[in-house]
């Protein structure tokens, strides 16, 4: 076998893998790090490895950790490396390999030195479990005793072990199998920093020491650091990590007031841009000491379906990885809520997914979901084969339209055991996919993927959503007090995907690399931070071409530096003013706007709050029972501007809105439609027949079958592929 040198680069359009210089389509089956389903030599994954190469995938990844590699004792082997690559190859020998690579240090390392562990603000780190046989990533998910993320002895000897595998493994046979190493620190390794979800980390000695050195670096002076902590008494020496109390306290409603909270802020960007380069660390170190060129991603720009945790542990810097020369790819699952894996519901992506291809990387989907299996019954995934394998070719065919690729995550026997909460085996083991209807179906997929792969990709969305990274800095998210961007970012874009619309979306930092002339509408989700030139850039190019642009909830009320509504305006050319409502806010819709909804964010009091305050805007809703207006139209010259002062928890609204704007709707029921690559996909709860009308007007009369469907159609001609 030739050994085989990879790289991604953009190719018809999109971020491609290129395998000995071939482009590849990114179909993916995985192994699990979970024991009973990990190692590529043992019975049941060598079945489902050889039933997925007889579908014809030929790209697989496989869990590896340091504790795999590197020994107390000192030593240090790749012999595991070597089974688990073999294991493949003995069932496919043309096969590409990818690792996941747990780059946390191994547990001996951590008892070695527990000066280098997180600590956490609201308690004591659990105690690592000991005895039994154990997942290594087990209680990832609580406050786990792990390695600080700002500790510079972990990078360091880490990642020289990183760099001593890839020197070690590449003079392997083995070795010539490998395409690309996942490099994964974190929770589950997907770099999310430990206890987020449920804690406050990171009081570390390490993360003090970090902290304090970023400082230096960002203030140089510490006249500088005072000005911006609005404290004369604060020096490099004494400036200290915020603790809980800190965290929790907003002075502006649920923002974060730059000029009297900069300290909160800091440490959040510090945090976030020690994890981020802690990514591009090890990848470098991956690419640096192979011998050849090498593919390497890492688990991260994560944006939806984040706990409402995203400055305490989502992933913030993503700009900053998707700039480096050193990864190649980012990856994650799909989101966890709302309203997931169910039939006809709507299949997505984790991350803001153009920003990948707008910088040139690559974007991987892990289907991690469980099915419906004749060995595992889940109450709430209660679905036939059929349905499943509708379900299924939904989630494979989306990430296909959006230019992007996947892998298929089989969490085996024990994760259907863990799912079940009881035994997997009483019903026979299998993999998550693992009947020949699914399989059958899976290889019909993988050949229209790898069919229309090889045609340019283009986006047939007119739709485009705006989120922005840097807003989560500005904001509390500790429990409940970020009441807004969760059912914004999660909800509401939900209905976008029933309208029977097609939406692209990009971050805020990314908007000037966009090709507008596509888009109709333009969405600002929860753009709550914008700098004069991004306010400037929307006038003067967005807001043009009689393009209808949404406005939501506070845009541009913060530049980084001060809050104030007047920058709203700057930004919207609406006249907007702060108003008061104590106890629950709610919004009803009047007869001019017809949106048919009553809704609200919380049952706690929201501030602040903002309304429409145009003598020349159309109102479509107010506040109950006030005068405020709380949704509004107004045109303008060359645009029309849409204003909705609060999301809601109801996807409906999204939807709604959807309806009153000019964009293209493939269907006008519950469809959920996906479009790109020169697919179109129509998924339907309740099958039956079906008006679709294609972007150039053609209406196709199509017959969805009985109960969930999902068609593949011909984006242009509208003939049905599967």
């Amino acid at each position: 076998m030739k050994p085989i040198s990879s790289h991604v680069h953009m190719h018809n359009n999109r971020a491609t893998l290129f395998l000995n210089d071939q482009p590849q389509s990114p179909v993916f089956y995985s192994l699990t790090d979970v024991p009973g389903g990990r190692w590529s030599w043992e019975e049941l994954p060598q079945h489902n490895i050889r039933r997925f190469a007889a579908q014809g995938v030929m790209l697989f990844q496989l869990d590896l950790a340091l504790d795999h590699l590197w020994f107390e004792d000192g030593s240090f082997s790749v012999e595991t490396a070597q089974k688990q690559i073999r294991g493949v190859l003995e069932v496919r020998p043309d096969a590409a390999i990818f690792l996941r690579l747990h780059v946390r240090p191994p547990k001996w390392w951590m008892r070695k030195y527990p000066e280098e562990n997180t600590t956490y603000f609201d308690g004591d780190s659990m105690p690592d479990l000991e005895g039994g046989f154990y997942r290594l990533l087990e209680e990832d998910a609580a406050n786990p005793t792990r390695t600080s993320l700002a500790s510079q002895k972990w990078r360091e000897e880490c990642g020289s072990a990183v760099g001593r595998f890839c020197r070690e493994f590449s003079q392997t046979p083995e070795g010539d199998a490998l395409a690309g190493v996942q490099v994964a620190g974190g929770v589950y390794g997907e770099w999310h920093y430990w206890g987020f979800i449920s804690h406050e980390p990171d009081a570390s000695v390490a993360m003090q020491r970090h902290f304090r050195n970023w400082l230096q670096d960002k203030y140089v002076d510490v006249s500088a650091l005072q000005s911006a902590w609005n404290d004369p008494n604060i020096s490099f020496e004494t400036a200290a990590v915020p603790d809980k109390a800190a965290r929790e306290h907003t002075s502006d409603g649920v923002f974060r007031d730059p000029q009297r909270e900069m300290r909160l802020i800091d440490y959040y960007r510090c945090q976030h841009e020690c994890v981020a380069e802690s990514i591009i660390f090890f990848a470098r170190a991956v690419k640096e000491s192979w011998p050849r060129p090498i593919v390497t991603g890492a688990f991260y720009g994560y944006f939806f379906s984040t706990f409402g945790r995203d400055a305490a542990g989502g992933h913030l810097e993503v700009g900053r990885v998707l700039d480096s020369p050193h990864v190649d790819y980012l990856c994650g699952p799909a989101p966890y809520y709302p309203d997931v894996g169910g039939n006809g519901e709507a299949y997505r992506s984790r991350s803001i997914l153009d920003a990948c291809r707008l910088h040139g990387k690559l974007w991987l989907d892990e289907m991690d979901k469980i099915v419906s299996l004749p060995s595992v019954f889940l109450e709430e995934f209660k679905q036939s084969e059929r349905d499943t394998v509708m379900n299924v070719r939904r989630n494979i065919t989306f990430p296909h339209t959006r230019g992007t690729g996947f892998w298929f995550y089989d969490f085996g026997p024990s994760g259907m055991a863990s799912a079940r909460g009881k035994n997997a085996t009483e019903h026979g083991s299998r993999g998550w996919w693992d009947t020949p209807a699914i399989q059958e179906d899976v290889g019909r997929v993988r050949a229209l993927l790898q069919e229309r792969f090889a045609q340019p990709y283009e986006s047939d969305a007119d739709v485009l959503c705006v989120f922005d990274t840097e807003s989560y800095y500005h904001v509390g998210s500790v429990g409940s007090r970020d009441p807004i961007g969760v059912p914004l970012v999660n909800w509401m874009t939900l209905g976008f995907y029933r309208a029977g619309v097609v939406f692209d979306q990009v971050r805020m930092d990314d908007l000037e690399r966009v090709d507008l002339s596509r888009y109709k509408v333009v969405a600002f989700m929860n753009t709550w931070k914008m700098t004069a030139t991004q306010r400037r850039f929307i006038r003067d190019n967005v807001a043009q071409n009689g393009r209808h642009l949404v406005w939501n909830y506070a845009p541009a009320y913060t530049d980084g530096t001060r809050n104030d509504v007047s920058l709203m305006h700057d930004a919207t050319q609406l006249q907007l003013q702060k108003i008061e409502i104590h106890g629950e806010a709610q919004i009803v819709s009047s007869a001019a706007g017809n949106v048919g909804m009553k809704w609200g964010v919380t049952a706690e009091t929201v501030t602040p709050l903002f309304a429409v305050a145009d003598e020349d805007a159309q109102p479509w809703a107010h506040f109950e029972n006030t005068s405020h207006v709380a949704v509004a139209r107004k045109s303008f010259e060359n645009h029309t501007a849409l204003y909705v002062a609060l999301p809601s928890y109801d996807a409906n609204l999204g939807k709604e809105l959807m309806r009153h704007l000019p964009a293209h709707r493939y269907t006008n029921g519950e469809d959920v439609v996906y479009a790109g690559g020169g697919l179109l996909v129509v998924v339907s709860a309740e099958g039956g027949a079906r008006r679709v009308t294609l972007r150039d007007g053609t209406i196709m009369n199509i017959e969805m079958g009985d109960g969930v469907s999902t068609r593949v159609l011909d984006a242009r001609t509208g003939e049905i592929l599967l």
